[in-house]
């Protein structure tokens, strides 16, 4: 490959990736546009760990935000050294919602189940 089409391949892919980097962009501004959540909601689970209700590690976790050491937000961001303490929890929503998640991505039009192409 010579330097000149080196070069053109090369630009070709950062145009690429910036193309790919604002659609992303996009897209998550549009999902924090519109929160998943109420604040009673997020409140309700918050009390729901607090208690214990969510599990001994949703607990400890809710005792973190609670003093103060992350927040719920950087929990589930994952950028939180207690971010550890949600797997378990995640995994038991797996086991009891997998249905129910499929079943609604197979419901939705825009679901594409194509696996990405790397």
């Amino acid at each position: 490959m010579s330097t000149s089409a080196a070069e053109e391949a090369f630009a070709e892919a950062v145009a690429a990736f910036r193309g790919t980097l604002e659609a992303s962009r996009a897209h998550m501004a549009a999902v924090a546009s519109d929160p998943v959540h109420t604040p009673e909601e997020r409140r309700e689970f918050h009390e729901d760990a607090l208690s214990g209700r969510l599990g001994p590690d949703m607990k400890r976790l809710a005792q973190h935000v609670e003093d103060g050491d992350t927040s719920w937000g950087e929990v589930f961001e994952g950028t939180t050294e207690y971010a550890e303490l949600l797997h378990g929890h995640l995994d038991t929503m797996e086991e009891r919602y997998a249905e129910d998640w499929k079943r609604t991505l197979e419901d939705d039009p825009t679901f594409d189940p194509s696996p990405v192409e790397e």
